[in-house]
């Protein structure tokens, strides 16, 4: 079954984002051993105690950019975005629900390479690899969604191409990733975007790390490996069950939209994510300028 992603444009950004345009080449963390859930006072369980920290990030910044244009244009989303721009063209119509009708959504599904599954008919919202660039665009003004209609936009920095002008491309691209994040943030979990909890964002950093980010596959797969801690009772901790499902929603949201990549492993007993320095960049930049305008 395919994931259900909102793409609401309602909410104003400020204009000027270059505070947080930033870029950083992948760096290596490398994961702990399982440890014991127990011993882990205030950590999340389900994640490696060691790895790459937040501050770490200031000091894997690329500042060729051409080498940054090549590290961005490798991200799903960023390489989507500039798809859905190209297929928007001069305007395409759109339906009641201001959405995409399905004819665009399946020609963008291919030159995406996204997979829709047995679905002959099926509705822009559906598509994360879709609703990921779309909401980024419109946030950005790139496209410009009224009348029933989308046309392009103004947008707050060109919409550069990467061969042209690898520096213009770079801030294209940073722009766009920080305002998916930001919108989706925003628009919090319980509405189809980030819950955005300090657990997801620790998370994000061990993404980084050689062999990605390993997690249960569910919560019935950690149940059963005795990975949960137990409240005062000797029962599975419900808020650790939370904290867990947040997170992992989060990343799966993320990867929906072509920020990461989900792995399942054979046997289904664990998923991998695997990230990039870039990514972690502007989401923790997303996240900064969240709280500022709080």
């Amino acid at each position: 079954m395919m994931e259900t992603h909102s793409s609401r444009d309602d909410q104003p950004v400020p204009n000027d984002l270059s505070v947080v345009f930033s870029a950083a080449p992948a760096s290596e963390a490398e994961e702990a051993a399982p440890v014991d859930a127990a011993a882990l006072t205030g950590w999340p369980w389900f994640l490696p105690q060691d790895g790459l920290r937040h501050e770490d990030l200031v000091h894997a910044v690329d500042e060729d950019p051409r080498d940054a244009a090549e590290s961005l244009a490798r991200i799903p989303l960023v390489r989507r975005a500039v798809t859905l721009l190209e297929h928007i063209g001069s305007g395409r119509p759109l339906t009641s629900e201001g959405e995409l009708d399905p004819a665009d959504v399946r020609a963008l599904a291919v030159a995406m390479d996204l997979d829709l599954g047995e679905q002959e008919t099926v509705s822009m919202r559906e598509v994360g690899g879709i609703v990921g660039p779309w909401n980024a665009l419109v946030a950005g003004t790139w496209l410009s969604v009224s009348g029933g209609e989308v046309v392009p936009g103004e947008g707050m920095v060109p919409a550069a191409a990467q061969a042209e002008d690898p520096a213009a491309f770079v801030r294209f691209a940073r722009a766009v990733i920080v305002l998916l994040v930001l919108e989706s943030l925003r628009q919090g979990g319980e509405e189809g975007g980030l819950f955005g909890g300090p657990d997801t964002f620790t998370a994000l950093l061990h993404t980084v790390a050689p062999d990605g980010l390993l997690l249960p596959a569910t919560i019935r797969t950690a149940l059963d490996q005795g990975l949960v801690p137990a409240d005062p009772a000797g029962d599975p901790d419900m808020d650790e069950i939370n904290r867990y499902w947040q997170a992992e929603r989060d990343l799966g949201t993320l990867a929906a939209y072509g920020l990461l990549q989900r792995e399942p492993l054979p046997e289904g007993k664990a998923v991998r994510y695997v990230g990039t320095v870039e990514v972690l960049v502007e989401a923790y930049g997303a996240l900064e300028m969240l709280e500022d305008l709080d």
